[in-house]
């Protein structure tokens, strides 16, 4: 399979470079110190259709598919990855409503999600040591017509400036914790309250907080495909999203490359630059071509996504190929501005703790090889 970009995507590519060169190059250093929310970037990424990617164009969306999508993801990861976060939370709440909602639910919700009127979240994580998806604390009772939620979801992205969630409830508190139903939540209904903003090591511009249930009053109307069948839909979203991810963590890979690249041209040691020796060259050359090979994956998976095709077991091929490239690229590229590269006045100290929060995303349990083996079996 063939992935040149069409003329319409590289345009959107290009679009969302000159955006990420102008909008968010300037801002990066300062999210990561001060883990304000970037309020303005994400209102512009919107003005920009960035936000509607993947959402069709009846209801305001920009229609490009999901191959463009993991290209803007990148390209905005290596900039700011906090905005891409962001932006890839967002994106992934709407595909949930778009793929599994009811023609009124499109409707109603949709046209503010393109826009950014309205920011998404996804709620999937429980408490616990690793915060696995799934259901168990928090529970969705059936009272008159409709539910009533009671319990929490962890590390919830986006938590406090999304103005509706996917959260995923057990409706029966004896069920096996798989057993969901996924809801559309708005952040105002009473009784959701959102917990303190997690200080986190990277990604710090975008916010991860827990939500907390107390007797939530949600219709019929909120749930989002089948009572119980939400087991399938956390399924399918994980494995959405962590394509998505290694689109990001590519992204700050290539970020954290060139930068090592350009520093090894300029390091003189014993008269020449410290890129002309060998073990530089074999440092730089291995990150580079494992970028090179999880990019093909990346868009191999999005086109598998975009067109219909079966994508599980490719998802989590393209997850456990991100995991091996993630941190061990930003250890090689350190060890190429060795004690330079370890100070925070340098990118790369940004560039690996968010890469670190990139691959642990919200599911740091999460196992790949088990998903790959099932589905080649």
């Amino acid at each position: 399979m063939s992935y040149t970009l069409t003329e319409e995507q590289q345009l959107i590519a290009q679009s969302a470079s000159d955006f990420a060169k102008e909008s968010l190059d300037t801002i990066a250093v300062e999210l990561d110190r001060t883990g304000h929310f970037p309020r303005a970037a994400i209102k512009a990424l919107a003005g920009h259709d960035f936000l509607g990617l993947l959402l069709p164009e009846e209801v305001g969306g920009a229609g490009a598919g999901f191959v463009s999508y993991v290209n803007v993801v990148e390209i905005l990861a290596r900039s700011c990855a906090s905005v891409a976060a962001i932006v890839s939370n967002h994106v992934l709440a709407a595909y949930v409503i778009q793929t599994w909602g009811t023609a009124e639910q499109k409707k109603l919700y949709l046209p503010g999600l393109a826009q950014g009127e309205v920011l998404g979240g996804i709620a999937a994580c429980e408490s616990g040591a690793t915060g696995i998806p799934g259901g168990g604390s928090l529970v969705a009772i059936r009272q008159g017509n409709g539910y009533v939620l009671n319990g929490s979801k962890t590390f919830v992205r986006n938590a406090g400036e999304a103005g509706l969630y996917v959260v995923f409830a057990k409706t029966d508190a004896t069920a096996n914790p798989n057993v969901l139903t996924a809801f559309i939540v708005d952040a105002k209904a009473p009784g959701l309250h959102v917990g303190p903003k997690l200080d986190t090591m990277g990604l710090r511009g975008c916010p991860i907080a827990d939500l907390v249930f107390n007797n939530v009053a949600v219709q019929d109307s909120a749930v989002l495909g089948s009572v119980n069948g939400g087991g399938a839909i956390i399924a399918a979203t994980l494995a959405v999203a962590s394509v998505a991810e290694a689109a990001q963590t590519v992204g700050l890979a290539q970020a954290a490359l060139k930068h090592a690249a350009t520093y090894s041209t300029q390091r003189i040691q014993f008269g020449r630059p410290i890129g002309s020796f060998q073990a530089i060259q074999v440092l730089l050359a291995n990150v580079s071509a494992n970028c090179y090979a999880t990019r093909l994956a990346v868009l191999d998976a999005a086109a598998s996504i975009e067109h219909g095709q079966p994508f599980l077991a490719e998802a989590a091929m393209v997850k456990l190929l991100a995991l091996h490239l993630g941190q061990k690229s930003l250890i090689d590229v350190v060890q190429v501005e060795g004690g330079y590269g370890y100070s925070e006045e340098m990118t790369l100290a940004r560039l690996y703790r968010d890469i670190a929060g990139t691959t642990v995303r919200d599911s740091p349990a999460d196992f790949p090889e088990g998903r790959i083996a099932a589905e080649i079996a």
